[in-house]
């Protein structure tokens, strides 16, 4: 009888911390998808080059976290972040019709203290359109999350000189959140 009891009291605790484990955490963390953010960048002149000319721009992905979770501890929430999907419009260019003018654009972010690391590409854009559509890496961001200031490094192999360019980068990302933390 007192085996029988302390089965029973043995066979109580484990399924009450079993029903606490990771589980509970797994149904807690929230996955956002395709959380909006844009940039524009203007360049005066992108020359004719065989590498890559870098140009630089800021965005503040914390704040378009909090704004879109509606909280400013959101920032402390995020347990994974990464870019799903981007597009590069051309807005306006002096003397291009469309993105004829560019081989290839990679997208790469780039935060104090950290390497700098590519996030999307594209090779062979095609001819005739005014917006391209970049093939993300996966990388996760959390890292560079925390960075107020986030940079991005936009760097097109132009074939042509272009003026007065200005480009919106259009971006989604999705994120696993964990409301408890």
């Amino acid at each position: 009888m007192r085996n029988k009891i302390l089965f029973l009291s043995l066979l109580i605790c484990s399924l009450f911390f079993s029903a606490c484990s990771d589980d509970d955490v797994v149904d807690r963390i929230r996955t956002i998808s395709d959380i909006p953010v844009s940039v524009s960048k203007t360049v005066d002149y992108l020359p004719i080059n065989e590498f890559n000319f870098p140009i630089e721009t800021s965005v503040n992905l914390r704040a378009e976290l909090e704004k879109e979770l509606g909280t400013d501890e959101a920032i402390n929430q995020v347990e994974e972040i990464e870019l799903d999907d981007i597009d590069i419009v051309l807005v306006s260019a002096d003397d291009q019709n469309n993105f004829d003018f560019v081989d290839s654009v990679t997208l790469s972010v780039r935060k104090d203290g950290l390497d700098v690391m590519q996030v999307a590409s594209l090779d062979n854009v095609p001819k005739g359109v005014e917006r391209i559509s970049l093939n993300t890496t996966d990388a996760y961001l959390d890292d560079y999350l925390s960075a107020e200031d986030l940079k991005l490094i936009v760097q097109f192999t132009s074939t042509e000189d272009a003026n007065n360019i200005t480009v919106t980068l259009d971006m989604q990302f999705d994120a696993k959140v964990n409301p408890s933390l």
